[in-house]
């Protein structure tokens, strides 16, 4: 596990990066969640790291502190770019801010680890998908979108032990991590979609009615499949057995993080 920092310029690719803009458009409100959604898992494992005395664990989490950290200054950026098209997204994104505000205050430690724990279950799922199951969306997208996702997504596969073993060195059970996950994907979930119907709804006032149509009917298909794929793969995670270290790295993963690394270097950590 090392940080990188692929330095992808791709701010004039935003907002229509894909030739299906409804596929672009949901992707991109997920960019959205992640500023607030990352420092707060890196708060959350900043008091962890109080509470835990495995030195290993302790070193994942450094490194996995590093990780976020990368990501959630590259959405920063991609997240200004899309704010004078769509005023409202700040709002929105000030609003998730202050959900994890209260959380921080208000929920414990370990209720809040079994969130991150959650969300990191989602990024598994999640970087299967983008990897392996839409490359007929990617190919003729444009490719430095395509490779910051798969980078992001890449890494947080790399990560997806670490707030697994927070969890279990707070002494957090299977219920715990079930109620985390179901809170996680639930907040999220409404989340991203609230932002992407907003995004999406200023796309369509400039369309025609045939053209509105069809990006409705783009809109709902990918939504459909998208939600296919993660309710299969959510299924796995409510078993009592569940270990993301048993999870196979998605196709073409590791050949994208050591041509990153190779390029750039990793960054300090």
């Amino acid at each position: 596990m090392i940080p990188r920092n692929p330095r992808i310029t791709f701010e004039d690719a935003l907002p229509h990066w894909a030739p299906n803009h409804s596929f672009a458009q949901i992707t991109n409100a997920g960019s959205t969640s992640l500023p607030n959604v990352e420092t707060y898992l890196n708060k959350i494992v900043a008091r962890a790291a109080l509470e835990i005395e495995d030195c290993q664990l302790k070193e994942d989490m450094r490194l996995f502190t590093a990780q976020e950290g990368n990501h959630y200054r590259q959405h920063r950026l991609f997240n200004k770019t899309l704010y004078t098209r769509y005023p409202k997204l700040k709002v929105l994104e000030d609003d998730l801010g202050r959900d994890y505000e209260r959380m921080l205050a208000r929920t414990s430690l370990r209720m809040n680890a079994a969130y991150c724990e959650g969300f990191e279950s989602t990024g598994i799922i999640y970087a299967e998908f983008f990897f392996e199951q839409i490359d007929d969306l990617t190919k003729d997208a444009d490719q430095r979108l395509v490779k910051l996702w798969r980078w992001h997504l890449a890494e947080e596969f790399e990560h997806r032990t670490v707030c697994f073993d927070i969890h279990n060195a707070l002494g957090g059970g299977y219920f715990r991590r079930i109620l985390g996950f179901i809170w996680a994907s639930i907040h999220l979930g409404r989340y991203s979609k609230r932002v992407s119907q907003y995004m999406l709804s200023v796309d369509r006032e400039t369309m025609t009615p045939e053209q509105r149509r069809e990006s409705i009917r783009l809109e709902k298909q990918y939504r459909a499949r998208l939600g296919r794929f993660a309710f299969s793969h959510m299924l796995k995670v409510f078993s009592p057995r569940y270990n993301p270290r048993t999870k196979r790295a998605p196709r073409g993963s590791f050949e994208l993080l050591s041509e990153i690394a190779a390029a750039g270097g990793p960054q300090p950590a």
